[in-house]
């Protein structure tokens, strides 16, 4: 009996007319309805838009009342006075207008700020002896309106009264002080005090604050890695409220190299009873310090004193006596001195 043998190689045929004669008819028939299906999305999506947009073109034609947030800035206060406490730095305007202008205003209210010119209006005091006035804001919008345009009108101001706490203006002259953060090189020190120049300011503000200000502080001033006398201007820190006749000052640091010294001064007694004698051992000091190189050979044993003081044996009883360094150079720096007691004998 015949048997069929159903190997790979029979149905090889068959396969490979399914792949060329079956399978490529069907893609490319699914490739052309995707590409059509495309077309008509694509139609689709350019009708849709088209009338969006004309949509939007009819809509912005229409007239609209709106809120809108407008910064504003305050000018001309009036003379002698200064303003005291925050107003506020924006209005919401309540306004009605065409679509096309509500959209330009919106995306120009944060660049063009409202001019309030504070002097052009009537200030109404709040009471006989209060510094505090108000303006109303209805009042301003027909100034507030000329500013924005004629396509615009203004329905409502919020908020709808302006306060103005005001203070007498008061002038002082007033040290200026500098705010040094300087880090020198090694061997390298501030040979000198700070010089300002001016080294006082006017002063201008309300008495409140004027009462409590004693100093003008300078802007910091931060340097690292200092060899060389520093001269420079910086500006006054501002403060709230005040006005400066200067706004910087210059500064002036002298820098030098430094080195080591170091002196022997004689302890003086102060204070001892009459017919007593106060005698102490060591009877001197030695004082090492740092000290400028051009003001090394001037550095002199009479520019120093040190002293003991009987009068404290009696508040205390002590074995040895404290050593005081009451009188040094101003231009040494980093001293410090031994013995910091002594022994003594008290003689009659």
């Amino acid at each position: 009996m015949p048997v069929c043998n159903y190997s790979g190689s029979f149905f090889n045929p068959i396969r490979t007319g399914l792949d060329t004669g079956l399978i490529k008819p069907f893609t490319r028939l699914a490739r052309k309805d995707k590409d059509r299906f495309n077309k008509k999305l694509l139609v689709f999506l350019f009708f849709l838009v088209v009338s969006t947009i004309f949509w939007f073109l009819s809509m912005l034609g229409k007239d609209y009342t709106t809120d809108m947030r407008y910064p504003v800035r305050y000018t001309n206060f009036p003379e002698n006075k200064v303003l005291v406490g925050e107003l506020p730095e924006n209005l919401i305007l309540n306004v009605r207008g065409n679509g096309y202008t509500l959209l330009r205003y919106r995306l120009s209210s944060r660049l063009l700020p409202i001019i309030f010119d504070v002097n052009s209006f009537s200030l109404n005091r709040v009471s006989d002896e209060s510094d505090t006035f108000f303006i109303l804001s209805s009042v301003a919008k027909s100034k507030i309106s000329g500013q924005l345009g004629a396509d615009i009108e203004i329905n409502e101001i919020l908020p709808d009264t302006l306060f103005f706490h005001f203070s007498e203006v008061v002038s002082r002259k007033l040290p200026v002080k500098a705010d040094l953060q300087i880090e020198f090189r090694r061997q390298y020190m501030q040979s000198g005090p700070v010089a300002l120049d001016p080294d006082t300011v006017t002063v201008s503000g309300p008495e409140s604050v004027m009462d409590t200000l004693e100093l003008v502080f300078t802007e910091p001033l931060a340097k690292e890695q200092v060899d060389r006398t520093v001269v420079t201007d910086v500006l006054l820190r501002p403060e709230k409220y005040l006005r400066f006749s200067e706004e910087s000052v210059r500064v002036n640091v002298p820098v030098e190299q430094f080195t080591e010294a170091s002196i022997t001064v004689p302890i003086e007694t102060v204070n001892v009873p009459e017919g007593f004698v106060l005698k102490i051992f060591p009877a001197e000091i030695r004082v090492s310090y740092l000290v400028p190189l051009s003001y090394y050979e001037k550095v002199r044993r009479q520019q120093f004193q040190a002293y003991v003081d009987y009068e404290i044996l009696l508040k205390e009883e002590l074995r040895r006596l404290p050593v005081n360094l009451s009188r040094y150079p101003d231009f040494i720096r980093g001293m410090r001195f031994s013995p910091q007691t002594v022994d003594f004998i008290i003689e009659k």
